[in-house]
């Protein structure tokens, strides 16, 4: 079982690598599983850091919570971004 600072760790690795120096998307995906005891909503809520993000998918299946932005794009960016994409964009109100 992967803990969180062996996650935390992966990602500081991976956030560490070189970027190539064309434009597009580096996605970097650590995952690591959760103890039944473990609430992600409630985690996400106790977090002092905005934005705050919570997404789970009808079926139980997949569960989001980040919190803070990468980049945060202008509101016309943003729908333009999700008119555009196959995959997906967390999208904060803010």
């Amino acid at each position: 079982m992967l803990s969180v600072s062996t996650a935390l760790a992966r990602l500081q690795d991976g956030l560490g690598e070189s970027f190539p120096d064309l434009p597009g998307t580096r996605i970097i995906d650590v995952a690591f599983p959760l103890n039944d005891a473990f609430d992600p909503l409630l985690w996400c809520g106790q977090q002092a850091q905005w934005p705050q993000f919570y997404w789970q998918q009808r079926n139980g299946d997949e569960e989001l919570a980040t919190l803070g932005a990468v980049k945060p794009l202008p509101r016309s960016t943003r729908r333009t971004a999700l008119r555009r994409s196959a995959g997906r964009i967390c999208v904060s109100a803010a």
